[in-house]
């Protein structure tokens, strides 16, 4: 299915993507519209969603996820809930970087190889969020079936050092759940964004998407950039999703259930937060970073390791 992509950038930094954008036009159109040194508001993004199956904005460095989109998803006028995704520009290296790494992430999805889909589930020491692990391994277990391989890797289980590794494997999607903020998760004794700095580890293998369903990690409080953001800059994953403030338990554990429950009818970062946001009211917490139509596949090279690893 062709896929319709809006890019809202300035010149330099359409060059510094055009990685992604070959990625797009070969799976459908993208249609891209100068910033004019400027963000698009609340019925300029409907008006975009109008037209397109996701909409990715680029704009100036001050601003931030939370000042420039209401949420992950726009809902168009004809009722579809379109993903919108943001990113800073902070120059072509970073830009660059991103571009390369989302591009490769679309490449998995031209091969014709049916293996499942690697979902590294994330926790906080601590037992609620431990609990909420468990549920959302069950979950994904249940609904997933043979499309789905869950690996339970909370902070009860491994070192910060190890997850790192397993997050260096191109994984489909990694889900964290606990306490964070905008500089990173509280979890494995802090994560922060340069223990997975792609930039010094050229053997790095992006994910496709890294979802933090705890408070802040896409807030600018005290950083100049947050987590969520420094994820897709860093080439860590193609996309990010993560909270602009202080977010309830409860309201990431009903996300991490219905993410759990989406994963297995939906491709895309963008369509599991279609299926997933439009039935949150509090939805509005979250910003998604990135490339809103990043496949959720593995890397080629991690099924080939994946065997060896669940043996060991």
């Amino acid at each position: 299915m062709s896929t319709r992509v809006t890019l809202v950038a300035e010149p330099r930094a359409c060059h510094a993507l055009a990685p992604l954008v070959g990625a797009w036009e070969a799976e459908g159109t993208v249609r891209v519209r100068p910033a004019g040194g400027r963000t698009p508001g609340g019925d300029e993004l409907v008006a975009l969603a109008d037209e397109a199956d996701a909409v990715l904005v680029v704009g100036a460095r001050h601003r931030s996820p939370r000042t420039v989109l209401p949420g992950p998803v726009v809902r168009a006028r004809d009722g579809r809930a379109v993903p919108v995704a943001w990113l800073p520009d902070t120059g072509p290296a970073a830009l660059g970087r991103f571009a390369i790494a989302a591009a490769r992430v679309h490449e998995r999805a031209r091969s014709d190889r049916t293996d499942p889909r690697t979902v590294l589930v994330l926790s906080q020491r601590h037992r609620k969020f431990g609990d909420l692990a468990d549920r959302m391994v069950r979950v994904l277990e249940d609904d997933g079936g043979d499309a789905v391989r869950c690996r339970r890797m909370t902070a009860y289980d491994v070192h910060r050092d190890d997850l790192v590794e397993s997050m260096s494997t191109g994984p489909a999607l990694s889900v964290y759940v606990g306490h964070g903020r905008s500089i990173g998760w509280v979890g494995y004794a802090g994560l922060r964004a340069h223990h997975v700095g792609t930039h010094v580890d050229p053997d790095w293998l992006p994910g496709g998407a890294v979802l933090s369903l705890t408070c802040r990690t896409a807030s600018r409080h005290r950083t100049g950039l947050s987590f969520a953001e420094a994820i897709p800059l860093g080439g860590v994953a193609a996309a990010a999703l993560g909270a602009v403030g202080p977010t309830l338990h409860t309201a990431n554990a009903r996300w991490a259930l219905r993410v759990g429950r989406a994963l297995g009818s939906v491709t895309t970062i963008g369509q599991l937060l279609a299926a997933v946001a439009p039935h949150d009211p509090e939805a509005g917490a979250y910003r998604l970073l990135g490339d809103p139509t990043a496949p959720l596949l593995d890397d080629p090279a991690r099924a080939v390791a994946a065997p060896l690893e669940e043996a060991s």
